[in-house]
C-alpha cells in the first residue's frame, strides 16, 4: 500500500508544475475572486478537464494489490484499477469555476475515465461528475464564510474519496476484487489528492496575493507622484508646471527622459536627449502625432520607431500617453528607457494610469479657473447694480446748486469725485481696507446731506485696530442708503449708526437704525431673495450674496427688525490684513 504513495506523488508533482503555469494566467486570478462568463470562462473548463485527463493517462495502473509503472495509461482491463490525482483536478475546478465549470470539468473527466475501462470504470466516472459538482456548490462557503480556506477543500476531498471507495463497492464487480483493490489505494490516494488540492491552490492564492501587492505599490506610488503634481497642473499645461512635473516623474521612476508636450510644442524635456529636445521646440517625433491624432498610448522600442531626426539621439525605447480634457486630446506625457525591456506590463500600467490622473488634475484646473473667472463676473456685475440711481440723483443736485450756491456746488463736486474713485477702486478689488470704504460712506452722505438736509443723524464708532482690516468694496454703503430711503418717512430724522469691532477671529461690522422697521413676513425673504418693491430687495440680496461668494462658510449677513423700533443688520467677517486685493483675474 505505502509503495504506491511514491508514484503517485510522481504524478501529483507534474500536476503541481501545471498548477504553477495555471497561476501565472490572469483569468485564473480574476476567477479565483468572481466567476465570469465568456471565452475565459469556457477556456478554462477546458485546461481543467485537459488536466484531468492528462491525470488518466498519468496515473498508475493497479491489478487488485498490484502496480505496474509506466509511463503513459491507455487501456484497462479485468480486474484493474488506475490510482491517480483525477478527484485533485475536478475539486479544483469546482472551487474555482462554481457548480457549472465543476460539474462539466467532471463530466469530461468522467467519460474520458469510463472509455479507458477497467472494472471500476463507471464507479469512478459518477463520483469523478458528482465530485465536480459539489465542490462547484461548496465554492461560496470556501470563498467567504470559512475562517481558514485549507480547511473545506482538505475535508471535501476527503471526503469525496470515501465517497468515490463506497461507489467502488457498491457498483464494481466482483466485490472481493473491489474490496482488496480499496484496502490497497484508498490511504494512498486520499492522502495524494488532499496534499495536492492544499499545494495547487495554494500556488493560485500565492500568485494572486502578489498580483495585489504589486498594484497596491504601483497604487501608492501613483497617488504619491499625483499629490506631488497636483499643485503644478491644476494652474494649466505651461512650460513651467510642465518643466516641474517632468522631474518629478524622472526622480519617482525608472525612466532615462520625461517629456511633456501640448498639440505642437515640447514644453519641457528632462533627462538625455535634452540637448537637442528642448522647450519650445516641435516635438518632431512620429509616435507623437499620432498620440494626438487618435489619442491612444503608444509604446516605442527602438530608436527608428522613435523617429527622431538627430541620427545619434540615445533615446531607445518609450511610452506615449495622450493628455486629455474631456474628449480633446491636448498633449502627451512621454517616458523614455535605456532599454525596451524595461516596458513592462507594471510600467505601461502606471504611466497609463499617471497619464489619467494628470488629464483629470489639468481639467480639474481648467474648471477652477472657469469658477473664478465666473465668480469675478458675478462679483463685478452685482457691484455694478449697488450705485447707479443714487448717481443720478448727485447730478441732478449739483446742477441745481450750480445757479444758487456755487460754493456748496464745487464741494459737492469733489465729493462726487470722492465717490466716483471709490466706485472705480472697489470694482478693481475683491478686498480694500475698511478706511476706503467709510470715505466712501461719507462722500455719500455729504451728497444726500445736500439734497435732504433732514437726513438722519450718522454716526461712526470703529474699534481701534479695524481701520486697515480688509472688508469686500461697498458692503456698507448700500445699507446706509437703504436706511436713509426706506426706513424714515419724508423729512423724518433719525438715527444711524455703523460700528466695528472684533471679536473672536472675526469682524464684525454693524448699521443700525431706528426706523419704521421691517414686518416678519417680508424679513423672512430680505437677504435671501430678490424682493420685488421700491426698496431694500435687491440691495440686501447683492451684499449677503457678495459675502457668501467671497467668504462662503466664514462669512455672514443677518437682518433683525421690530416694526416701529428700527432695524439691524450685522456682518461677520474674517480677519484679513494686508493691502488692497485686487480681483484674482484683473486685467490691470
Amino acid at each position: 500500500m505505502f509503495e504506491l504513495i511514491p508514484f503517485l506523488l510522481e504524478r501529483l508533482g507534474i500536476m503541481i508544475i501545471l498548477a504553477f503555469i495555471l497561476a501565472q494566467w490572469g483569468p485564473t486570478r480574476r476567477l479565483l475572486k468572481q466567476p465570469e462568463a465568456g471565452w475565459q470562462f469556457g477556456l478554462l473548463i477546458l485546461i481543467f478537464a485537459t488536466y484531468g485527463i492528462l491525470s488518466n493517462y498519468t496515473g498508475v495502473k493497479v491489478d487488485l494489490a498490484k502496480f505496474l509503472p509506466h509511463t503513459w495509461l491507455e487501456q484497462v482491463d479485468g480486474t484493474s484499477a488506475i490510482a491517480n490525482t483525477r478527484t485533485m483536478i475536478v475539486v479544483i475546478s469546482g472551487l474555482l469555476a462554481g457548480p457549472i465549470g465543476g460539474t462539466i470539468t467532471g463530466l469530461l473527466v468522467g467519460i474520458h475515465r469510463y472509455t479507458l475501462g477497467g472494472f471500476t470504470a463507471f464507479a469512478c466516472a459518477l463520483s469523478t461528475v458528482v465530485a465536480g459538482g459539489v465542490s462547484g456548490l461548496l465554492r461560496p462557503y470556501w470563498r467567504d464564510r470559512l475562517g481558514s480556506r485549507a480547511l473545506l477543500p482538505i475535508c471535501l476531498t476527503g471526503f469525496l474519496m470515501v465517497f468515490e471507495m463506497s461507489l467502488i463497492l457498491l457498483f464494481s464487480d466482483p466485490f472481493p476484487a473491489a474490496l482488496e483493490l480499496i484496502q490497497f489505494i484508498f490511504l494512498p490516494m486520499t492522502v495524494v489528492n488532499v496534499l495536492g488540492v492544499w499545494l495547487f491552490l495554494s500556488i493560485i492564492r500565492l500568485a494572486a496575493r502578489e498580483e495585489e501587492h504589486v498594484r497596491a505599490r504601483e497604487a501608492e506610488r501613483s497617488l504619491h507622484i499625483a499629490d506631488l503634481t497636483l499643485p503644478h497642473l491644476t494652474r494649466g499645461l505651461t512650460i513651467q508646471t510642465a518643466e516641474a512635473v517632468a522631474d518629478i516623474l524622472l526622480q519617482q521612476t525608472r525612466a532615462d527622459a520625461v517629456s511633456l508636450t501640448d498639440q505642437s510644442v515640447i514644453l519641457a524635456h528632462i533627462g538625455v536627449g535634452s540637448d537637442h529636445h528642448q522647450s519650445g521646440g516641435h516635438w518632431t517625433t512620429r509616435p507623437t502625432e499620432h498620440v494626438l491624432t487618435d489619442g491612444q498610448l503608444r509604446l516605442v522600442t527602438d530608436r527608428d520607431e522613435i523617429g527622431c531626426p538627430k541620427a545619434d539621439c540615445p533615446l531607445q525605447a518609450g511610452i506615449i500617453a495622450p493628455l486629455t480634457i474631456g474628449e480633446t486630446t491636448i498633449g502627451t506625457l512621454k517616458v523614455y528607457y535605456p532599454h525596451p525591456e524595461l516596458l513592462d506590463a507594471v510600467e505601461v500600467e502606471l504611466i497609463e494610469g499617471l497619464a489619467k490622473l494628470f488629464s483629470t488634475q489639468l481639467a480639474l484646473g481648467k474648471a477652477e479657473r472657469q469658477a473664478g473667472l465666473l465668480k469675478d463676473a458675478e462679483i463685478r456685475a452685482l457691484e455694478a447694480q449697488i450705485h447707479p440711481h443714487f448717481l443720478f440723483n448727485a447730478i441732478n443736485t449739483i446742477y441745481a446748486l450750480c445757479r444758487t450756491d456755487v460754493e456748496q456746488a464745487r464741494t459737492l463736486l469733489l465729493e462726487l469725485s470722492t465717490f466716483f474713485r471709490s466706485n472705480l477702486q472697489g470694482a478693481r478689488s475683491t478686498k480694500i481696507p475698511l478706511q476706503k470704504e467709510l470715505e466712501h460712506i461719507e462722500a455719500y452722505i455729504s451728497l444726500e446731506a445736500a439734497r435732504f438736509p433732514s437726513r438722519p443723524f450718522v454716526d461712526i464708532d470703529l474699534e481701534d485696530g479695524t481701520e486697515q482690516l480688509l472688508v469686500p468694496p461697498f458692503v456698507l454703503q448700500p445699507l446706509i442708503e437703504n436706511a436713509f430711503q426706506h426706513a424714515f418717512s419724508p423729512g423724518q430724522t433719525g438715527y444711524v449708526g455703523v460700528t466695528a469691532w472684533l471679536t473672536a477671529d472675526q469682524l464684525v461690522l454693524e448699521v443700525v437704525d431706528n426706523g419704521r422697521g421691517i414686518d416678519a413676513e417680508r424679513l423672512t425673504r430680505l437677504g435671501r431673495e430678490v424682493v420685488e418693491s421700491n426698496g431694500t430687495g435687491t440691495a440686501l440680496f447683492n451684499t449677503a450674496e457678495r459675502i457668501k461668494s467671497l467668504y462662503a462658510e466664514n462669512g455672514s449677513f443677518r437682518l433683525t427688525s421690530q416694526p416701529g423700533e428700527g432695524t439691524t443688520i450685522t456682518i461677520h467677517l474674517p480677519i484679513e490684513t494686508g493691502k488692497e486685493v485686487s480681483h484674482a483675474h484683473d486685467p490691470n
